[in-house]
C-alpha cells in the first residue's frame, strides 16, 4: 500500500505484480532503457496515467512503454509528456501515476513532486 514506488534497475522482466499498486500511488521507473526490457508490467501502465519525457523518446527507448503499446495495453496518444505536465492541468489522482524516463536524474527530481500531487497541493 505504498504511496511511492521507485524502480532503478536493469531488469528485463516486470519487478512486481501491477495489481499490487494502489490507485493513489506514484511509480517512478528510471532503469531498463532498452526496447525489450521492462521494470513495470503492462497491466499497470494500462490502468495508469503514464508520464514520459517525450513521446518520441518513450516510443524508441522505454521498453516499459514500447511493450505495453505492442501488447495493446497502452495507446501512444495516452502518454502525458513533461511539457504537458508542466503547462497543463494536474494529472488526476483517480488512478496510479507512472513516470517513465530514459534521461537525466535532475528531470526525475523535477517531475516527481508533480506526479505525486493530486492537484490540490497534496
Amino acid at each position: 500500500d505504498a504511496d511511492l514506488v521507485v524502480c532503478a534497475t536493469t531488469a528485463r522482466e516486470p519487478l512486481f505484480d501491477g495489481a499490487l499498486v494502489p490507485r493513489h500511488a506514484a511509480v517512478v521507473a528510471v532503469g531498463s532503457h532498452e526496447p525489450a526490457a521492462r521494470e513495470l508490467p503492462g497491466d499497470l501502465l494500462a490502468r495508469s496515467h503514464v508520464i514520459v519525457e517525450s513521446e518520441r523518446v518513450a516510443l524508441a527507448e522505454a521498453g516499459d512503454v514500447i511493450l505495453a503499446v505492442s501488447e495493446g495495453r497502452l495507446a501512444p496518444d495516452a502518454l502525458v509528456t513533461f511539457s504537458e505536465l508542466f503547462d497543463g492541468p494536474p494529472v488526476a489522482s483517480d488512478r496510479p501515476r507512472v513516470v517513465k524516463t530514459c534521461g537525466m536524474g535532475w528531470q526525475d527530481l523535477a517531475v516527481a513532486p508533480l506526479a505525486l500531487s493530486d492537484g490540490r497541493g497534496g
